[in-house]
């Protein structure tokens, strides 16, 4: 357990989210897996083996996923069924609708994870909206408030604010599937700066190019770092105004 009193610490979550924002869910990959080394096949193969065996995890799942194995889905769906870790559980599902699972089981779980999140309302863990910068690595005064007005103590809070929430709001985009774009751009809107970028990706995975105005503005209004990272998504248009 990371120590949230811990200014060191807060910089290391800080950048472990940062890190799986941008890096743990590949968007719109370029490498497809009919051109795979064969490092990239025996990958496959041992993640297939951990699925049937009941030993997956998530990284087994992205791999699965990402090399279209539809002949994991039964072992995959069973696993779903078994799995008590939500992250787990969501990953699971998110790579069944990657893989054109027809059961709405796994849409309407990631779907109602990722509105939990929206509707939740929680502020950025680090900017503050009335100084529009970072509080040295201490807690926002709209996460704490947020907290207390919630009954959660706070370092939980700054924990589901910087990766828990935003992970959900990113398994939901990764499907790429157009069923998400509403409640993706409603996460656009969101006071925390990270389920903002996490649903940028959602949108640019989805392709949904009538949300480019949307991310244009959520670009503008956003600090700095934030604001890079949405234009990272915007980069994935085929669009002028996307591109510029």
């Amino acid at each position: 357990m990371i120590n949230m009193s811990n200014p060191r610490s807060l910089q290391s979550l800080v950048l472990r989210n940062a890190l799986h924002l941008v890096l743990g869910f590949t968007l719109l990959p370029c490498a497809v897996y009919g051109q795979a080394t064969k490092s990239q096949s025996d990958e496959v193969t041992t993640s297939i083996a951990r699925a049937k065996s009941g030993d997956v995890g998530v990284r087994d799942v992205e791999i699965i996923a990402a090399a279209g194995v539809v002949e994991a889905v039964p072992a995959l769906e069973e696993q779903f069924k078994r799995a008590t870790d939500v992250k787990t559980k969501a990953k699971i599902a998110s790579g069944l609708v990657r893989l054109g699972d027809k059961d709405n089981t796994y849409w309407n779980y990631l779907l109602e994870q990722a509105r939990v999140v929206v509707d939740s309302d929680i502020p950025d863990a680090f900017f503050s909206d009335s100084q529009g910068k970072g509080m040295d690595h201490q807690f926002s005064p709209e996460l704490k408030a947020w907290a207390q007005a919630h009954n959660v103590d706070v370092n939980t809070a700054g924990i589901d604010s910087v990766y828990d929430y935003p992970v959900k709001v990113l398994l939901l985009g990764e499907t790429g599937d157009p069923r998400g774009v509403p409640l993706l751009r409603r996460a656009l809107q969101a006071r925390d700066g990270f389920i903002v970028t996490a649903a940028a990706k959602g949108l640019a995975q989805v392709q949904d190019k009538d949300s480019i105005p949307l991310l244009i503005a959520a670009a503008r209004s956003a600090h700095a770092g934030i604001a890079s990272e949405i234009a990272k998504a915007l980069i994935y248009f085929d669009d002028p105004d996307a591109q510029s």
